[in-house]
């Protein structure tokens, strides 16, 4: 009797245990549904100018038409798509530019920008041309404003203060996207409460538990809006910064157009910009 009592008690708990990871994986999957949409892939690459040169003189690297390239997330928002600084200064986050950022006659310049959907194997050309960025944050977040490559499509963006029980949202992959940039995505997705606070704009957070490659994410307020609606604003971008992960958020610049710095200072190859 005592052994058929703990076997009905043990059933109970795997019956009640099954029926928890049941529910959060069908929470997962519906979360990952609403918001596989709402980002793309951002492919960028520079090239080195040669300021010495009578001519200008721009070098990529063993035979490839550019010198480095990232990966990185753009998030579509009505007013345009959110972008990190790893789309906007590449550079920075390539270890093969260390050998030339003291140089005074090497300089990074942007060359293409591409971009592809979640589901997608193609890429496409990221338009430049009619693009105003704004600074959101300095050198951590930008905001593309272009209404017309996603129509106006994406997520509402919640500017407020206070305390927000959102969602961490991280897009991840088997290997860096730069050994395999059409290889799938999938998501981790935490629940993290935060405290927005008037002039703060970023906020440290824990690192995912993972060994997949982190190319980037955001973090979302979901709010019941009626009976059956549930709606999921734009609180901030996640992005990496001196070994850390931190929100930044998503806000109305005051500044005026953003230019990347340039900073001061394998084999190269030139290349003929027509």
């Amino acid at each position: 009797m005592k052994k058929i009592l703990i076997a009905i008690i043990c059933n109970f708990f795997v019956t009640l245990l099954y029926g928890q990871l049941s529910f959060t994986a069908q929470n997962q999957i519906l979360i990952e549904e609403a918001i596989k949409d709402g980002f793309f892939i951002i492919r960028r690459c520079y090239q080195l100018q040669d300021t010495v040169a009578n001519a200008p003189a721009y070098y990529g690297w063993n035979n490839l038409p550019y010198f480095g390239e990232t990966y990185s997330l753009g998030v579509k928002t009505p007013e345009g798509y959110y972008l990190t600084d790893k789309a906007f200064r590449p550079w920075i986050y390539d270890s093969r530019f260390e050998d030339y950022a003291g140089s005074n006659r090497y300089v990074p310049a942007l060359s293409t920008g591409s971009y592809r959907l979640p589901e997608d194997t193609v890429y496409h050309t990221l338009p430049d041309s009619g693009v105003v960025i704004k600074d959101i944050s300095t050198h951590r977040v930008y905001l593309a404003q272009d209404t017309a490559l996603f129509r106006q499509k994406g997520f509402s963006v919640d500017y407020s203060d206070g305390v927000k029980k959102g969602w961490l949202v991280w897009v991840v992959s088997d290997t860096p996207l730069a050994e395999q940039n059409r290889q799938a995505l999938s998501f981790l997705i935490y629940r993290s409460e935060l405290t927005f606070e008037p002039e703060k704009d970023c906020y440290e957070i824990r690192d995912p538990v993972t060994s997949q490659n982190i190319l980037g994410g955001f973090y979302l307020l979901p709010e019941v809006t009626g009976i059956g609606h549930l709606v999921l604003h734009l609180t901030g971008i996640l992005h990496h910064e001196q070994g850390k992960w931190q929100v930044v958020r998503a806000g109305r610049s005051a500044n005026s157009n953003a230019t990347p710095p340039q900073p001061v200072g394998g084999s190269l190859t030139p290349i003929n910009r027509r």
